[in-house]
C-alpha cells in the first residue's frame, strides 16, 4: 500500500487476518481450509502475462501474449476489471485459442464480480473477485501447472477465497 512505509501491508477489502504481538498470534477468525497445489517439480510455471487495460486500448497486447505462448492472461482492468470493445474481442480471441484470461482490476479496493458489466459466461473469462492482478497471475500459474484449464474449475479456487 505504500513504497516504502513498515506499515505497508493493509488488507483493504476484508481486515487483517489476525494481529501479532510480543506475548503471542491472535487470528481474527479461523483460517478456512486452503486449496493444495503442488509446485512443478522443475519449479517452472506456467508463462502467464499481466496486461494493463486504458481508454481506447486495442488488443494488441493481449494477441502478443497469446502469439508469445502465454497459457494465461490476466487483464487488470478498469473499474470493475473492464476493457475497451477492441480489447474484449482479443480477450474473445484468446478465450478461443484455449488461454485462460482473468479480469482483475487495477483499482486498489473492491471485488471484481461476475457478469456484471461484461458476459464472463459468453466470453468464457474468470474473475478474480478480491485478488489483485499480481496475486491472480500466482494463483492462475498455479492452477495450470496443476492441470486446472477450464475456466469453471478455476473460477471456483477464485471463487473460495484466499
Amino acid at each position: 500500500m505504500h513504497t516504502t512505509a513498515l506499515q505497508t501491508f493493509h488488507s483493504p477489502n476484508l481486515g487483517p487476518a489476525g494481529y501479532v504481538d510480543p506475548s503471542s498470534v491472535r487470528f481474527v477468525a479461523p483460517a478456512k481450509p486452503r486449496l493444495h497445489l503442488d509446485l512443478p517439480a522443475d519449479h517452472k510455471l506456467p508463462r502467464v502475462q499481466i496486461v494493463y487495460a486504458h481508454a481506447d486500448m486495442d488488443a494488441q497486447q493481449i494477441d502478443n501474449a497469446v502469439k508469445d505462448g502465454a497459457r494465461g492472461i490476466v487483464i487488470a482492468g478498469m473499474g470493475d476489471g473492464n476493457v475497451s470493445t477492441e480489447a474484449l474481442a482479443g480477450i474473445e480471441r484468446a478465450t478461443k485459442a484455449g488461454v485462460v484470461v482473468v479480469r482483475s482490476t487495477r483499482v486498489g479496493n473492491g471485488f471484481v464480480n461476475r457478469d456484471v458489466e461484461v458476459d464472463d459466461d459468453h466470453y468464457g473469462l474468470v474473475v478474480s473477485m478480491d485478488l489483485n492482478p499480481q496475486k491472480a497471475r500466482i494463483l492462475l500459474q498455479l492452477l495450470l501447472a496443476n492441470g486446472k484449464t477450464l475456466a469453471a474449475d478455476i473460477q471456483k479456487a477464485f471463487s473460495a477465497g484466499f
